[in-house]
């Protein structure tokens, strides 16, 4: 067996990497808010070194884009799954109240330049799968006001 060299690289592997981070990310943005999440604590959360992070995202903005991102495709996977207008509303309403920090990331604001332009594509997306359930804007509304505490006794 060789001895590793004084300066010579190792082999990397992970698996799934990219995949990791984002669940590592995700996860905390929904247990502990957004501004909880730091390259550092998801490369912890992975179980990875510190520098690993940056080989899939070139910044923290990238990362957060990306869990947006991925919050959409879940999102819509939801609504794709129903049909009627009331089970589209609860699905909407259950998404928000069952990943609040990942929900308000998705709608707030993003600094990763290609995650804002994709994510203009997902909203319109998931404003037409609404439409008939209300529309996005009162989803939304009703959404915000339940995760700041205030519409538990609002009926739609």
């Amino acid at each position: 067996m060789r001895s590793r060299l004084r300066g010579q690289k190792t082999k990397y592997h992970h698996g799934d990497l990219k995949r990791t981070l984002l669940d590592a990310a995700m996860t905390l943005i929904d247990i502990r808010g957004r501004d909880a999440l730091t390259m550092r604590e998801a490369a912890r959360r992975a179980g990875v070194s510190e520098a690993a992070p940056y080989r899939h995202f070139a910044n923290l903005d990238e990362l957060l884009g990306a869990v947006a991102l991925e919050g959409f495709e879940m999102l819509i996977g939801d609504l794709e799954s129903t049909s009627s207008a009331k089970r589209i509303r609860g699905a909407y309403l259950a998404f928000a109240g069952d990943f609040p920090g990942r929900y308000q990331l998705m709608f707030g604001a993003l600094a990763d330049r290609k995650a804002v332009a994709q994510r203009k594509e997902e909203v319109t997306l998931v404003a037409e799968l609404v439409e008939d359930a209300g529309g996005l804007a009162t989803l939304h509304g009703l959404a915000a006001l339940r995760l700041a505490g205030l519409g538990d006794g609002l009926v739609f």
